[in-house]
């Protein structure tokens, strides 16, 4: 199926979180025009507004608009919405960190579940869309019951064993969060099986993203924090690989692994108090304590190959988050 060319009309569903703000940014730079969801008016404008303060051009952001969503589960809101696009980016995800497990279905579970479904369904309704590109997460890929698993390599090919049914009596939210992708993005995969669509789907599935914000957030103050999910991407980099799957020749449904490398916490630490000399000093922890040897790693390789990506080290993707966070703070 032919690519999705630059002046294409693109969706991008939760146009307001962190990575679909610098999605909307790429898309925007590279020529496409963009349709973005928000759960409400208020939303859009201070996305806007965001963009137009990260250096987007008021020439570019001509090309952008925004379409009230309140229920991105509600199926013909989400087809109207995708009406005339050639390409949808769903980024909208449920992510609840004050869900008790009596909640996990109803704030984790069924919001992920339904709103890819109704991405995938909408988009069979439109014409026009030739690729649906989902979001989904290394969630989805790694099995955490296995643990650390020193020396194993992870690709495209390996799935979460989580089902709905262990996301929904999950002890804690990490667990119902990992449950939540997985799910999710089967459920893209099982829609393409199980009906004739006239759309490409494409699944992206990152690590922990990093880099600076366009909604900044708080300071770097405190103790180390453990390294809970070690790969790692910058969110440049994700955010180009997303363009990217719009304009390369696919020839099928695709899947894509999106790390960068390793790290840890306290490397990061180390990075920002080489870097940033004259700032507030980020913790001190254990300089020069890494974790690669302990745990697995990535094969990022195909993305790197088929999508022509080039990935940021760790620390051309922290210091700008760290200044940005100390200019907040005043530190």
């Amino acid at each position: 199926m032919a690519p999705i060319d630059s002046g294409s009309l693109v969706l991008v569903t939760g146009g307001n979180g962190f990575i679909a703000a610098h999605c909307i940014a790429t898309l925007l730079r590279s020529g496409y025009k963009v349709r973005a969801t928000v759960r409400s008016a208020e939303k859009g404008d201070s996305t806007r507004e965001s963009l137009s303060a990260a250096g987007v051009s008021v020439s570019d952001l001509g090309g952008l608009e925004f379409v009230v969503v309140p229920d991105p589960t509600d199926l013909q809101s989400l087809s109207s919405a995708l009406q005339d696009c050639q390409a949808v980016l769903h980024l909208a995800s449920a992510f609840n960190y004050d869900a008790v497990p009596a909640e996990f279905e109803e704030k984790l579970m069924m919001p992920a579940l339904k709103g890819t479904q109704v991405v995938c369904e909408a988009a069979a309704q439109q014409s026009t869309v030739r690729r649906v590109v989902i979001m989904s997460s290394f969630a989805s890929v790694y099995d955490a019951s296995l643990g650390l698993q020193p020396g194993r390599v992870y690709t495209e090919e390996d799935w979460c064993p989580l089902t709905y049914e262990d996301g929904v009596n999950a002890s804690a939210v990490p667990i119902a969060y990992r449950a939540s992708k997985v799910v999710a993005e089967r459920a893209a995969w099982d829609y393409v099986r199980d009906h004739q669509v006239n759309y490409q789907l494409v699944t992206l599935c990152p690590g922990m993203v990093f880099g600076k914000m366009i909604h900044p957030i708080s300071s770097l103050d405190g103790e180390i924090p453990p390294t809970k999910a070690p790969v790692w991407v910058d969110v440049e980099d994700l955010a180009e690989a997303s363009m990217k799957v719009l304009s390369y020749p696919a020839a099928s449904h695709d899947r894509f692994l999106v790390t960068q490398a390793s790290y840890d916490t306290q490397e990061i630490a180390d990075v920002v108090r080489a870097q940033l000399p004259d700032r507030h000093q980020a913790p001190l922890g254990e300089p020069g304590n890494r974790l690669a040897h302990t745990h697995y790693s990535c094969d990022s390789s195909k993305a790197e190959k088929v999508l022509g990506l080039k990935f940021k080290g760790l620390k051309e993707s922290i210091i700008p988050l760290a200044e940005q966070l100390y200019d907040m703070a005043k530190l």
